[in-house]
């Protein structure tokens, strides 16, 4: 919780604080349920250190003329970049997993997979104070465009990072606090319906 102040229209020099709910930018997980080259999505994603995704949006109108009316059309959501970077553990387990990756989209003769074989689902899940799920991300469509990124240098003696660039088709996310207040509202609408039906509205 945080307290920010704020004036209501000045009254009498007064401040008032208001408490606000505000999300954090560490509480959040990575999970990748696939298994892959014989390792759990799930323990490679624990090492997830930084994931970057946004930047989507439909770029142009586009129109159709029928007669002497003008229909227009949204044209495709672009999405242009989701990234991902892990920090390695010794046993190599990130890298093997990420390459096994590549090798479900290009096998060793040089052929190409159909893409429901290499393509996977990733969620990301932010969380509150308390620990309780508030928002879920969905990446739908996931898989590596590139082979990891490795950074060596001997001044920086940093731990080793893996940056992944990924394709994704489609980004949706749903809000468990969200759902409720849905699901209230919804209760509170056909309640009020029943009511006013009852009574001959």
């Amino acid at each position: 919780m945080q307290t920010i102040p704020f004036d209501l229209s000045g009254l009498a020099g007064i401040y008032f604080r208001r408490i606000w709910a505000l999300q954090r930018t560490f509480n959040w997980q990575l999970l990748m349920p696939d298994t892959i080259n014989g390792l759990f999505g799930l323990l490679v994603s624990q090492y997830c250190e930084d994931v970057r995704f946004g930047d989507y949006s439909i770029n142009s109108i586009s129109s159709l003329r029928y007669g002497p009316k003008q229909r227009f059309y949204a044209d495709l959501e672009e999405i242009k970049s989701v990234t991902l970077v892990f920090i390695s553990p010794v046993d190599n387990s990130v890298l093997n997993y990420f390459y096994g990756w590549r090798e479900l989209i290009i096998d060793k003769d040089g052929y190409y997979s159909a893409k429901n074989r290499y393509s996977k689902t990733i969620y990301i899940a932010l969380y509150d104070r308390s620990g309780v799920e508030s928002t879920q991300f969905v990446l739908r469509g996931c898989w590596p465009k590139t082979n990891p990124s490795l950074g060596l240098s001997y001044p920086s003696e940093d731990v080793l990072r893996l940056e992944l660039e990924m394709s994704v088709d489609r980004i949706s996310h749903k809000s468990l606090i969200g759902s409720i207040l849905e699901g209230v509202t919804n209760f509170a609408k056909g309640s009020a319906k029943g009511v006013l039906g009852k009574i001959g509205f």
